[in-house]
């Protein structure tokens, strides 16, 4: 066999065993190399967004941690580490003082924790409504720590005799029963104590003082629900029977415009007594409005049991005051 021939074999024995390898490592190796960095590179990815889970859950645990932190250095609740039931009473006697028919206070329990230690009352009685909003609110926000539990309120509507006047008067009030807890003996650090408190909170612009700060809580009103109710559910819209002339204003039912002064006062005869009044001076169910003396009038508003009512009150000027100038014309004295 000539040279060429040897060549030509060697050649192709070269090009088969080349061609071998290269098919054994495109189809064998390469896509085991494939996955394995496929796999490698999920896996990063997994780790990436664990660690971006992780930094967001950092920075929301952050934030909430200083919330927490910010509100246990403002807190102001005193926790006292003794006290007896004479001073839990004497303290609702307090707030009990006026607005209250009857203010009953039974002792139910008496529950010493880990933590803190509860003295628990049931309280009960007759009030009106807006005495009895300020006494929870009392409870709730003084520094004393005190929380009310279960309240229930039902509407009650109490006739009772005016001693002045001698007439029935209805009074509109609420009866109530709730369970009243006071908290004591609180662990160390958790009552707010005067020292912890001071300079933090300004009321009015003046920093709280040990004596100002006693049973207030030094902290702005505007963080503070309302004080007084914005409206009393209990009270009808609409009475059935309107209330007394308690404090003897001015029937204009009964009363009659019999001249008005200047711009701004009228003056009414009413069973023989005559009464000045100006615009907004009070009159039995309402007050003056308007006062109009170029139409010799008076304009009342009145609420009759939650209906308004607008009543007009003219002077008797008209046909009377015809009458009493008669038909008689009058004419220029003629000088002599």
């Amino acid at each position: 066999m000539s040279n060429l021939g040897y060549n030509i074999i060697i050649l192709a024995t070269c090009w088969v065993l080349i061609a071998g390898a290269g098919v054994y490592v495109t189809f064998f190796e390469q896509p085991k190399e494939v996955e394995r960095l496929e796999k490698a590179e999920k896996l990063a990815r997994l780790r990436q967004a664990e660690v971006t889970a992780l930094l967001a859950e950092q920075s929301s645990s952050s934030k909430v941690a200083r919330e927490i932190i910010t509100k246990w250095r403002a807190r102001y609740k005193i926790i006292p580490d003794q006290l007896k039931t004479p001073d839990i009473i004497g303290y609702l006697n307090r707030l009990t003082a006026s607005g209250f028919k009857n203010f009953d206070v039974r002792f139910a329990a008496n529950k010493a924790g880990q933590d803190f230690g509860t003295y628990t009352f049931k309280a009960s009685g007759r009030a009106y409504y807006t005495s009895l909003y300020k006494f929870i609110w009392e409870i709730e926000n003084n520094r004393n720590f005190y929380a009310v539990r279960d309240l229930t309120l039902d509407q009650i509507d109490l006739v009772t005799e005016n001693e002045e006047t001698g007439e029935d008067e209805m009074q509109v009030m609420v009866s109530f029963s709730m369970n009243i807890d006071a908290f004591y003996g609180g662990a160390q650090g958790l009552s707010a104590g005067d020292e912890g408190i001071a300079g933090l909170y300004e009321s009015d612009g003046l920093p709280i003082t040990k004596e100002d700060g006693a049973e207030r809580p030094p902290v702005p009103s505007y963080v503070l629900p309302e004080m007084k109710p914005i409206m009393n559910p209990f009270y009808p819209l609409i009475m059935e029977s309107i209330p007394p002339n308690t404090y003897g204003h001015l029937d204009v039912e009964k009363a009659r415009l019999v001249s008005i002064v200047g711009a701004d006062k009228a003056i009414f005869l009413e069973e023989g007594e005559y009464r000045t009044l100006g615009v907004g001076d009070p009159v039995y169910l309402g007050e003056v409005t308007l006062i109009d003396p170029t139409n010799d009038r008076v304009l009342v508003r009145l609420n009759r049991g939650g209906i308004i009512d607008e009543v007009e009150m003219t002077m008797e000027t008209g046909e009377r005051f015809r009458q009493a100038l008669g038909p008689v014309r009058l004419s220029p004295i003629e000088s002599q």
